[in-house]
């Protein structure tokens, strides 16, 4: 096995993402890159009516931002690989060890259909399901597409987003403890509606957890 990773790194080398720079494997990012965006925190202004709080990764700026954009916008599936690494580096863990479900923030159908994937199960699907972590990647339906949030005022965003959420069927909630997933966290307006709807059918708490955030 080591000699099969030997000759991989040498004719497939890791390199980081977000300068190309040739990595160790099991580092994924180059330590210059890793400081430019790193921050991993509870964002203060997280904890809301329905939502137990938000932690992130990374400050949504430099590598980081242009890699979402990449897999969000760009079609650049291969993005992905980016994201396992930083999730690894995560310190916070054995805060969210009684979180028993992970649930992310789904697409509308619009969305799924033109897309053909959910950003946000590329981020964390994977990564979830190798850390023993049960992950539901329909837990939730959406039931119209937004408008675009960054358009809106704070207010506006959360009546733009109130009510699209709805439980999926045959998926049962009550009393479970529940880590929601997202690619960016910007005021907390989705987060705080999926929460809603999470706990309204039942479940015991919601905590968000996010790649990235421009909020503190």
């Amino acid at each position: 096995m080591k000699l099969f990773h030997d000759l991989a790194d040498i004719f497939y080398p890791t390199t980081c993402p977000g300068c190309g720079k040739v990595v160790e494997r099991d580092r994924g990012w180059c330590e210059d890159c890793l400081k430019r965006v790193w921050n991993p925190r509870l964002l203060n202004s997280s904890h809301t009516d329905h939502l137990h709080g938000c932690y992130t990764l990374c400050n949504y700026e430099g590598a980081v931002r242009k890699i979402i954009i990449q897999l969000k916008y760009g079609g650049r599936i291969d993005r992905k690989k980016a994201f396992p690494p930083l999730l690894s580096r995560f310190p916070y863990w054995d805060r969210l060890t009684f979180c028993s479900l992970v649930i992310p923030v789904p697409l509308s159908q619009k969305k799924w259909d033109s897309r053909g994937y959910n950003q946000v199960d590329m981020m964390f699907e994977e990564w979830m399901e190798k850390a023993g972590k049960k992950y539901l990647p329909r837990g939730l339906v959406r039931f119209r597409a937004a408008e675009t949030q960054s358009l809106l005022s704070r207010s506006e965003r959360y009546d733009n987003i109130k009510g699209i959420f709805h439980i999926n069927r045959n998926v049962d909630v009550r009393g479970k403890y529940i880590l929601l997933v997202d690619d960016v966290y910007t005021t907390g307006a989705t987060m705080e509606s999926a929460a809603h709807e999470l706990k309204r059918a039942g479940a015991a708490s919601v905590t968000g957890l996010t790649i990235a955030s421009g909020a503190m």
